[in-house]
Parts: structure tokens; sequence; C-alpha cells
């Protein structure tokens, strides 16, 4: 039931949330004044309250408490609630309104925490980048837009020459520098709608969506470059070696998509390293490689 109501209010529009939440305060002071001074209503307005908190943001919150307060003040005074003194109306509409705001700031702040766990979860610690399980995620959500559109999608994968060498003669320290050199460069110079992450150890993943094979060659090429000269500013002269896969039509799985940009990787490790290899899905379902023979999707095949 919540998952379904959180649904349905994350599909709208900030207007049509601050809609339905206006509608809601109009509503509890209707039954506010309806049901007369006898019988109190305030709870109520919490819920138009915390929608507006939770689904706009903490000053559309206030700016609900603030009216619900001044209806509940307005149902109250046109019920005849009979005070021994007039300011006794506007302490309890002053408490009202405290009550209605510190619900604000602790649901916004509730959110904001969720939200911070959420992108901590998603995210590799060192580098900023996302974390394989993220990763695996988006590619899901890739594939599916491949099925549904028909749109081509790249995938590289990128994996530092010598890593090892590194962490052996200059400390993990120095090995963490660098990758986070790395992961800082991928994200800095890809598109807005390129998704980078962490694979684990040095290894690093680009997914491109919306990139054919000509698009894949423009944006890989400029990444190698800048990492290239990132990595000579940095005084870190490290190479890398990338497989990069074009999928016209979707993979059987993620994992197949993940394997062939892999396959291809350790193919120009096993050639010299500090290169890239480019492939595209065929028919069959095979990697052609480019100038070479077709490679099948299992690296074992």
């Amino acid at each position: 039931m919540l998952t379904t109501i959180d649904t349905v209010f994350a599909s709208w529009s900030r207007a049509q949330v601050f809609v339905f939440v206006l509608g809601g305060v109009l509503l509890c002071g209707l039954i506010d004044y309806l049901t007369g001074y006898e019988l109190s209503s305030s709870l109520f307005y919490l819920g138009p309250i915390g929608v507006a908190a939770w689904y706009i943001d903490r000053r559309a919150g206030l700016g609900v408490a603030m009216l619900s307060a001044i209806v509940w003040l307005a149902a109250d005074f046109g019920a005849g609630h009979p005070y021994s003194h007039p300011a006794i109306q506007i302490w309890n509409a002053l408490i009202r309104l405290g009550f209605f705001m510190s619900n604000v700031f602790l649901l916004t702040e509730l959110r904001e925490h969720l939200a911070n766990e959420r992108q901590l979860a998603r995210t590799d610690v060192l580098t900023g980048v996302f974390n394989s399980r993220a990763f695996a995620e988006q590619l899901e959500y890739s594939l599916g837009l491949v099925r549904r559109n028909g749109s081509p999608l790249t995938l590289a994968y990128i994996d530092l020459d010598d890593f090892k060498r590194i962490n052996d003669s200059h400390g993990h320290s120095e090995g963490d520098r660098l990758l986070r050199v790395v992961g800082q460069t991928l994200m800095r110079d890809t598109r807005r709608t390129d998704r980078v992450a962490r694979l684990g150890g040095d290894e690093f993943a680009l997914l491109l969506p919306d990139t054919d094979v000509e698009g894949a060659g423009e944006v890989i090429a400029k990444v190698r470059q800048l990492l290239r000269e990132s990595l000579d500013v940095a005084g870190l002269p490290v190479t890398c070696s990338v497989g990069v896969v074009t999928f016209p039509q979707p993979p059987p799985s993620a994992d197949e998509a993940v394997k062939a940009a892999d396959h291809l990787m350790y193919q120009v490790k096993s050639q010299g390293k500090n290169a890239v290899a480019f492939g595209v899905v065929g028919p069959d379902g095979g990697v052609v490689r480019f100038g070479a023979a077709p490679i099948p999707l299992d690296p074992a095949a």
C-alpha cells in the first residue's frame, strides 16, 4: 500500500503534488469546522504537510504548515470556540504551528539522510564513481531501453596496466591516488548521460547509451587522451587497456555484455597493453572485433 502511494506521488510533478496538498489542507479545515471545537483534528493536517515536505521540499512543507495553522485558526474561530482571553486562541495557533513545523524539519532531515545513505550504497568510496552494484542496475536499465527503443548501447571495460607495480613500488596510498585520478577524470570528461563505475581493483567501466560504433570511437579516443594527460600531470605514468563493445541489439544478459567487453580488454592485455579493441555484436550474438575473427560472448567458448 505504502509502496503504491509512494510510486504515485513520485510520478507527479511538484505542481500536481502542491495542488493535492492544498486540497488536503482545505478538506481538513472543513472537517475541523463541521465537527466543532470539541473534537480536535490537528493530527490530520500532518498528512498534507508531510506530503509537501517529502515530495516537494522543506520550503513547501513549511509553507503548508503555516497554511494549516491559519486554516485551523479560521475553523476554530468559525466554530465559535469560547476563550477566556483572545490571546489564548493565538497561543494555541502558534503551538500548533510549532508542532507542524517541527514535523517538517524531522521529515526533511530523514529524507536527506536516506538519500545520502542510498547514494553511499551506490558509490565507490575511494573514487566517487558508481560501484559494481549500482553499475549492474544501470546496465540492466540501459539494456531495457535498447530492447524497447532499439537504440545502440556501448560498454567499455578499462583496466590499468601494471597497477600492482605501482602498489608494490610506491605503496597503496599512491595506488589509491591513481584510482582517484582515473575516477575523477572519467566523471569529469564524459557526457552527462554516460555512467562511470569502478568494478573492482583497477578495473573501470563506461556505459555509453545511444552510442553507435562511430560515437564510441570518438568518446573513447577523447577519454584515453584526457586520462593520459591527467595521469601525466599527476606524475603517474600509467597506461590502460580498453575493450569496447557496441550492442545494436541487446545481449542475452547484462553479465554477458560485461564478459564481452572484458574479453576484448584481456585480448589487448595479451597483445602488448596500452591499446583499445573495438567490437560489435553481430546478428548471431557473437562479438566481431574489428579486423579479427568473431569472438563468442562466452570467453570459454
